[in-house]
């Protein structure tokens, strides 16, 4: 993808977290398994989502990142909940989401 402005990059990942929690565990899971989701329109969303989560062209994180973003992330989610904020927007991607990305990148485009 060429580079994206900030909304379109907040609207692809809006479009991810505004799935079914059940749909977005199902892409994963079948990701895990080399498998793209039977519905064209969520493997799209999936695609477009993971490729804003890890740009193609990017390098993919090492192990110390993931274990240093791993730390962050812990960190950040305890903060959030002693200040008890709610969430507004869509998350930023997170080590977690870099690990699915890779995945669902590996698959390649979904083909209509």
């Amino acid at each position: 993808m060429l580079a994206m402005n900030n909304e379109t990059r907040l609207a692809l990942l809006r479009q991810w977290w505004q799935l079914p929690a059940a749909t977005r565990k199902e892409v994963v899971s079948l990701s895990r398994s080399r498998r793209r989701h039977p519905d064209p329109e969520v493997a799209w969303v999936a695609w477009r989502w993971a490729e804003t989560v890890l740009p193609v062209g990017a390098p993919e994180p090492g192990r110390l990142r993931n274990i240093l973003s791993a730390i962050g992330f812990w960190l950040t989610l305890v903060i959030e909940m002693a200040s008890a904020g709610d969430p507004v927007d869509a998350p930023e991607p997170r080590w977690l989401d870099r690990r699915r990305a890779r995945r669902i990148l590996r698959l390649g485009p979904p083909i209509d």
